[in-house]
């Protein structure tokens, strides 16, 4: 028992904070960008050459709850600006939750598991996955969950602390599964309106910077028996939902149309891990897409509709575009 305990302790140390903590962190922290302090997720683009405006729209895909048509076309000006525009351009994919639904591709191949791995993952020579274990029952848990819900029959190749670090992409993934991203809610709209449909990236692409093999931590002086346990409990907390409290919070604040909610949230986690890392993740992404904005902003009037966190900070979307040029106001505050 005591042992399990000890675990337990690594692994809430490593995983992300309680909804609690979070809260508490909220009312002390102030946002780094006030310019994009409390402006609502959606913002006209302008100016620089363009003949017709287009717009930035932040969503919410974590797959924490369904978001309904009266949710996303209650945002102030969402409608108008998607009747005024062309086309719309999400990050990647939508077909992805069909896919997923329809077990075209697995969580394992989405998530880019046979993409990122490194030296350090690879299981030694002459240890298998069953001897780590204290029992044959926890290893036929772990083998099904790896198996049917990662969807990778390989997964014994990769040591337990990999699949570990995977998990948090699990939780988002299976969000996909009888959920209504936003995303969801625009693009039916879209079809509706005859508007076309394009993506900034390909799934490749995306499952990529979703894999991020250079932010993830290898805590190599774990053992390899320590490693199993802790995968063991982190699945069954998985399970129960315990490890994605900060996304319901999240979730929240974008219902709310709070900006600096979600700002101060996303601070706090960089605060307390390795998220300088992911601020930086995030960034890159926005400076791979600008290019593509750039050029189909200047073509005809677009929606460009991103995860809020892609408008939030000081290398935001909105940021990198106004160094272009643009002039970047918030339909909110207009």
């Amino acid at each position: 028992m005591n042992r399990k305990l000890i675990i337990t302790a690594i692994i809430l140390a490593i995983t992300t904070f309680t909804a609690t903590k979070v809260k508490s962190q909220m009312k002390s922290l102030d946002p780094i960008d006030t310019t994009s302090c409390d402006a609502g997720w959606l913002w006209e683009i302008s100016g620089n050459g363009l003949t017709q405006k287009s717009y930035l729209f932040g969503t919410c895909h974590w797959g924490i709850c369904s978001y309904t048509y009266e949710d996303v076309f209650g945002f102030r000006g969402v409608d108008g600006a998607l009747s005024n525009v062309k086309a719309i351009y999400f990050e990647t994919d939508l077909t992805v939750s069909k896919r997923l639904a329809a077990k075209e591709i697995s969580i394992a191949e989405f998530l880019g598991c046979n993409n990122d791995t490194l030296e350090s993952d690879l299981m030694p020579d002459g240890v298998n996955y069953e001897s780590l274990f204290d029992s044959i029952a926890q290893y036929q848990e772990v083998h099904q969950f790896l198996t049917q819900k990662m969807g990778d029959a390989e997964y014994w190749k990769k040591t337990p602390i990999y699949w570990f670090h995977h998990l948090s992409g699990y939780n988002l993934a299976k969000g996909y599964y009888g959920v209504q991203a936003v995303e969801g809610v625009l693009s039916t709209e879209a079809v509706k309106r005859d508007i076309e449909i394009g993506q900034l990236e390909d799934l490749k692409q995306h499952a990529q910077w979703l894999s991020r093999p250079h932010t993830r931590r290898q805590p190599l002086d774990i053992p390899l028996k320590t490693q199993a346990t802790m995968l063991y409990i982190a699945i069954h907390h998985n399970e129960d939902n315990q490890m994605i409290e900060p996304l319901k919070i999240i979730a929240m604040a974008y219902l709310e149309n709070d900006t600096c909610c979600m700002h101060n949230v996303l601070e706090s986690q960089r605060k307390k891990s390795t998220l300088n890392k992911e601020v930086l993740h995030t960034s890159a992404m926005n400076k791979a897409w600008l290019p593509v904005i750039v050029q189909n902003i200047a073509q005809r009037p677009c929606m460009i509709a991103v995860g809020a966190r892609h408008l939030l900070g000081s290398n935001s979307l909105i940021a990198m575009l106004r160094k272009k040029g643009y002039t970047v106001e918030s339909v909110k505050n207009k």
